[in-house]
């Protein structure tokens, strides 16, 4: 697979030299050019590095989809800086600690999320640097900036110098800043291009967020490394889907399975022009067969599933668009990637049987900020251990099983228990918690807390649901709370969510 580029930057530049005037951005009444969006962030890229931004440094992005997202995520690599995707989604004391671990000396963010950042300001000794988009003049105006026709200074940048900084939550409690290349998100764009085969005509749909790995990447970077146009919108909206697929011609877009079990049940779908799109991408988390085979009988078209992690930039294995799909499977290896599957010695199992996936090649993360510890458990041996368990069938295809202990996919987020649970022993009538998956038609999953109270207490559970939506992001709030005399333990006091799995079972819940 050969990239023609040499950074991501240069791939802009390149583009814009190419096409000039040419869409590539297409926010509801506006429209991008891919010269425009050069000279954009270009400008945020001059604006940053008055300031004293050098290459190396971290400046986070905390703003929602639109044009100016990509305006500073380009600006800040363009400098050989780290840019930091922030999840909009977080409550304060999250984004507190993103900063603060990632040490970032500058932030970009939309008006609407002022209050955290004023919040955060003094916690984060580090942050030098307050950029708003739509601002009152109380902090530096990026507005301002981007209209500023300077150019930015020269720096060199290489395929191996880290352009991203996205955090995942961790089953160690704390999220770990996951440093991607110019090189990984090139060469997953590339993978993504070649698997999907994205083409210059292809308009491509973005409504998943720029701050996710797969709206910057499967519906960002990549039809941006073929001069296709990116239909991009703030987030997914059921009612004016296929309105748009209409308007703009929508060829391909990218969502996680609750948006095809949302649109499968929206009055009216049937009757949408879908004339236009050649297939939908499903990633994030499992597809239920049935809802694949409804979504393509109804809408005639099909649904590549595909797998991927941040770790591995977005994504690592699909279903090809022109070779054998088989529905249910996660598909096969991304060109010049290498997907094994290993036992606990990390040896490789033969055909048939379940190991854990390990991924080799040039979309693989360089590894954890500042974790070394935790990025040679992760990259041993120099390939990535996913922690999830598949099987290979005779073609080579790829079926999971089983995925990381305890992890919830919400609607495509990721949600790890033990994160949860360390903020909820923080209230202060819990004695015990352990929060586990429950089956949802429309979700997937949601999150079910089971919750033991100190000795002569009580917890009224609209009230301690209350009292989390003020602590975690709204997707992490259980939506099930269930107050228990006690949690099933092993001999050394572990709590055995197995077993209290099996106990919800019984009560008639479906864990």
């Amino acid at each position: 697979m050969k990239i023609q580029f040499s950074s991501i930057s240069d791939m802009v530049i390149r583009q814009a030299d190419a096409r000039e005037d040419r869409p590539v951005i297409r926010f509801y009444d506006r429209d991008i050019s891919y010269r425009e969006l050069e000279r954009k962030s270009a400008a945020v890229a001059a604006g940053l590095g008055s300031l004293g931004v050098k290459k190396g440094d971290r400046v986070c992005i905390l703003m929602e989809n639109s044009p100016e997202y990509y305006f500073a995520y380009l600006g800040i690599i363009r400098l050989g800086a780290i840019a930091g995707p922030v999840n909009c989604w977080w409550q304060t004391k999250e984004i507190e600690y993103l900063f603060r671990d990632s040490g970032a000396i500058a932030v970009i963010f939309d008006s609407a999320y002022r209050a955290h950042v004023e919040t955060i300001r003094g916690q984060a000794p580090a942050l030098k640097h307050l950029i708003e988009r739509g601002g009152d003049g109380a902090f530096i105006s990026f507005e301002e900036m981007t209209v500023k026709d300077t150019s930015p200074p020269t720096v060199e940048i290489s395929m191996d110098d880290i352009s991203t900084i996205v955090y995942t939550s961790g089953t160690t409690g704390n999220p770990k800043g996951v440093l991607l290349t110019h090189g990984n998100i090139l060469t997953n764009s590339f993978q993504a291009g070649m698997l999907a085969n994205i083409r210059e005509n292809d308009v491509v749909m973005c409504f998943l967020p720029l701050f996710h790995v797969n709206g910057l990447v499967i519906t960002g970077t990549a039809p941006m490394c073929a001069g296709a146009q990116i239909v991009l919108r703030k987030g997914f909206s059921a009612g004016e889907f296929w309105e748009c697929v209409s308007k703009y011609r929508v060829t391909i877009f990218s969502g996680v399975p609750t948006v095809y079990q949302i649109l499968l049940n929206t009055p009216g779908s049937e009757k949408a022009d879908v004339s236009s799109l050649r297939y939908g991408v499903c990633g994030a988390a499992p597809m239920p067969v049935e809802t694949i085979r409804k979504f393509e009988e109804m809408f005639n078209m099909i649904i590549i599933e595909g797998y991927g992690l941040t770790e591995a930039t977005a994504g690592a294995t699909a279903n090809p668009i022109n070779g054998v799909r088989k529905i249910g499977s996660i598909g096969i290896p991304f060109a010049d990637s290498e997907v094994r599957l290993f036992d606990d010695d990390d040896r490789e199992v033969p055909r048939g049987e379940v190991g854990e996936i390990v991924i080799r090649g040039g979309n693989v993360m360089k590894g954890y900020f500042n974790k070394p510890e935790e990025t040679e458990k992760t990259l041993r041996g120099g390939w990535l251990h996913t922690g999830d368990m598949a099987y290979a069938d005779e073609d080579g295809y790829f079926f999971i099983v089983d995925r990381k202990k305890e992890m919830i996919i919400r609607g495509g987020e990721n949600i790890y228990p033990k994160e949860l649970e360390e903020i909820m022993y923080g209230h202060p009538k819990v004695q015990e918690v352990a929060v586990v998956g429950m089956k949802d038609e429309i979700y997937g999953e949601e999150v079910m807390a089971c919750v033991v109270t100190r000795q002569g207490e009580t917890i009224d559970t609209e009230e301690f649901r209350s009292w989390c939506r003020e602590n975690m992001a709204s997707y992490k709030v259980p939506k099930y709370v269930s107050i228990r005399q006690q949690l099933p333990k092993n001999i050394l006091g572990k709590i055995l969510k197995k077993e209290l799995k099996s106990q919800l079972k019984a009560e008639g819940m479906q864990a």
